[in-house]
């Protein structure tokens, strides 16, 4: 006799599409489960908050989601209470057509005459017809459709002058459904399948160019693989598709796969879980203009140093906002991966929250906002605001001069080389705004003192008191009054009783000592004059003796003077006396 699991296997399979208690759901296993008795339904809700596991149970894993939360799924009992599903033609009539004609209690009068009768029959009868009424919102109806559906074939009718349909977050489990149910509206331009989990498996099945009249597709959640699914999809079935919306797809590669239809133009990829341009070359060779990142997890352009740098040629149009930019290094070689492009919105990225510059010194959010425009050069908006010749102007020439002041502050042509290589444009900057001064600061050789620093503006002063010595650190700009004041208080002596001598450490000639002094002495173009051994000059009076030195000293009267009239270097010695 055949078991519960049997009677089960025949009402129910893997794929279909359920909802319960307003929670729509994908049946993804059918059968037991260890340890507990009888059938099971294993299942992937689209709120993946409802779950209690990912399809792994008690260590053992019975079925796949498309989701990689951890808790995206749950095991059922067959026996539930489903939502009632609804046909196409159901939701339409619940959620656009009015009963046509008011009940008793809605009738209006005015005094003793009913008002508004014929009006509620004409606005029934447009609602109705749909006249004047062209998107559609079919959203969460737990809809299907059948090309068996009672009066399906009233569907064109109907519909006729629609062109923008929504009927995301249904329970269509095939492509063929969607299928036959857009070829019934002419005019379908627009199509919104955002939440829906239908399988791609009968694709082959499906005429190709089946959506041929389809300009803007939107595919939001669907959690549809990129490589194996999405792209097939859009090239076989959408052949004049412009703008594409694949958001919180949690895409993190887009390869290669294919060409993307020529005429798309627009494509919204936000929400995904790219993590460097990089991550999307297989869209560099596309004719996309529009390429819409918001909320993504993009840091750089490529993932390694290794890694190549895409060119998206077509691209004209890019939105970064709430990324993971941190650094200026990807807007310095952005202009390289994105030649055209012309508008940017960048703002929620964590560089604009802390920025700095070279020195440390902070920087404002419009100083962001002008290094921004200062390395595109391309750029006509920014934010959503048109760059004015005088705000690149500005930004150019601001940007300029902090690479210069960087610049300056090496002690190195190999750094200097390597701030060049950090700022690509500083070249071209340079070219139209010409080349700004960068004299670097002198190299210091160990031991030296910068003499821009505080250091280089004192001078140490050894004083000498009889058997007293000791050292003080003075400024240059101190007057002998102050200094005075504070040797007096040092020996504790009235600084005017004191007088400064200080000693230089050079000497002076002071006299010729000679026995008998006969005049000057006379020189002439005959004579030689002849070296000694060591090198010095024999005079040509043969009774001359050397000559007497003695120290130079130089007094540091009290006054106004400053102590760096007196002292060149950064070290002196000062003998102190008692005034007489």
């Amino acid at each position: 006799m055949p078991g519960k699991e049997d009677d089960m296997a025949t009402d129910y399979r893997a794929g279909q599409r359920f909802s319960l208690k307003g929670q729509t759901l994908t049946i993804r296993y059918v059968g037991s489960v260890h340890g507990k008795s009888g059938g099971w339904l294993g299942v992937e809700w689209d709120d993946v908050s409802r779950g209690k596991h990912d399809g792994v149970h008690g260590g053992k894993k019975y079925f796949d989601c498309r989701s990689s939360s951890p808790t995206c799924a749950s095991f059922l009992r067959p026996k539930q209470t489903w939502d009632q599903h609804r046909t196409f033609l159901e939701a339409l009539r619940e959620k656009y057509v009015a009963r046509t004609k008011p009940t008793e209690s809605e009738v209006i009068y005015f005094a003793s005459k009913q008002a508004e009768e014929v009006g509620f029959d004409k606005f029934a009868k447009r609602q109705a017809e749909l006249r004047g009424i062209h998107v559609l919102l079919l959203d969460r109806m737990c809809m299907r459709h059948s090309s068996n559906d009672p009066d399906v074939d009233t569907i064109t009718s109907v519909c006729q002058e629609i062109t923008d349909l929504d009927i995301g977050g249904n329970l269509f489990e095939s492509l063929s459904e969607v299928r036959d149910l857009c070829r019934r509206l002419p005019k379908l331009g627009s199509l919104t399948l955002n939440g829906d989990r239908m399988s791609l498996t009968d694709i082959d099945r499906v005429e190709e160019s089946s959506f041929d009249g389809i300009r803007t597709l939107s595919l939001a959640n669907t959690l549809l693989d990129w490589e194996s699914e999405l792209v097939p999809l859009v090239q076989q079935q959408f052949p004049s598709l412009q703008t594409l919306l694949a958001t919180n797809n949690s895409f993190s590669l887009a390869c290669p796969n294919g060409d993307l239809p020529a005429s798309l133009k627009t494509l919204d990829l936000s929400g995904n879980d790219y993590a460097t341009l990089a991550d999307l070359s297989g869209l560099a060779s596309s004719g996309v203009q529009t390429l819409l990142l918001k909320d993504c997890r993009i840091a750089t352009i490529i993932g390694s140093p290794e890694g190549t740098h895409p060119t998206f040629t077509s691209v004209q149009e890019l939105d970064l906002r709430r990324n993971s930019i941190s650094e200026w290094a990807f807007f310095d070689h952005l202009p390289a991966g994105l030649p055209s492009l012309k508008h940017l919105r960048t703002t929620g990225n964590p560089m604009y929250t802390d920025l700095k510059a070279h020195d440390g010194k902070l920087l404002t959010a419009e100083d962001g906002y002008m290094l921004t425009i200062a390395r595109l050069p391309t750029l006509q908006t920014l934010n959503y605001s048109k760059i004015t010749d005088k705000e690149r102007l500005n930004a150019e020439t601001y940007y300029l001069g902090l690479i210069a002041a960087e610049l300056r502050a090496t002690a190195s042509d190999e750094q200097a080389a390597d701030i060049r290589k950090r700022h690509p444009r500083y070249a071209a900057l340079c070219e139209t705004y010409g080349e700004p001064d960068v004299s670097r600061k002198t190299v210091l050789a160990a031991g030296d003192v910068d003499p821009d620093s505080l250091a280089a503006r004192l001078v140490k002063i050894t004083f000498v008191s009889g058997a007293v010595e000791w050292t003080e650190e003075l400024p240059k700009s101190f007057s002998m009054y102050a200094i005075l004041g504070v040797v007096g208080k040092k020996l504790g002596v009235m600084p005017l009783r004191l007088r400064f001598v200080l000693e230089t450490g050079e000497q002076d000639p002071v006299g010729i000592a000679s026995e008998g002094y006969g005049g000057p002495e006379w020189w002439h173009s005959d004579d030689e004059d002849s070296a000694d051994e060591d090198g010095r000059v024999a005079s040509h009076a043969s009774g001359t003796d050397q000559a007497s030195w003695i120290a130079r000293e130089v007094e540091m009267p009290p006054g106004t003077r400053a102590l760096g009239t007196y002292v060149e270097g950064m070290a002196a010695r000062v003998r102190v006396e008692a005034r007489q």
